[in-house]
């Protein structure tokens, strides 16, 4: 059992990192055939180890690498549209009121839209404090995958 989650927790840090590796597929086919661990603990293992991994995104929101200072210089070039302003808005509403820029992050991390990825880099950017990152991205992406991991059980009890 602590090998498949060890396993599950793995696949979702790498797929946090490198979009080729896909934690959802990876799900939809490991929680039917695997007996031995219950779906949800699928679920919780996948939302901790993307999380982890999404942290790095936070980190070079925050200035932590150069990699948050090239992206932002890209951002600042390309700023048009509803998106963009919104974009725009989303460091200083932040900063203001820090318990907003936590529920938008665990809201947008249950579906990701907008990318999960794009809110970790803004939440860094945006000064959002850490613990309360992984907090909301911890409650958002155990909904994430609540949600996927659930689904092969849902299908298969509509079925009977």
């Amino acid at each position: 059992m602590i090998g498949w989650l060890l396993g599950t927790a793995g696949t979702a840090a790498l797929g946090a990192v490198f979009p080729l590796v896909n934690i959802e597929l990876y799900l939809l086919g490991v929680v039917p055939t695997v007996q031995s661990v219950p779906w949800w603990a699928f679920a919780l293992a996948a939302a901790i180890g993307q999380v982890a991994a999404k942290t790095l995104f936070y980190l070079a929101g925050k200035g932590g690498f150069a990699l948050g200072e090239r992206l932002s210089k890209r951002v600042q070039k390309e700023r048009t549209g509803r998106w963009a302003a919104w974009v725009e808005r989303f460091p200083q509403r932040t900063q203001d009121h820090p318990w907003w820029g936590m529920t938008v992050l665990a809201v947008s991390a249950v579906p990701g839209i907008p990318p999960f990825s794009l809110m970790s880099l803004l939440s860094g950017a945006a000064g959002l404090p850490l613990l309360g990152y992984l907090a909301a991205s911890l409650v958002g992406r155990i909904g994430h995958f609540l949600i996927v991991a659930g689904a092969p059980e849902l299908v298969s009890w509509l079925g009977s």
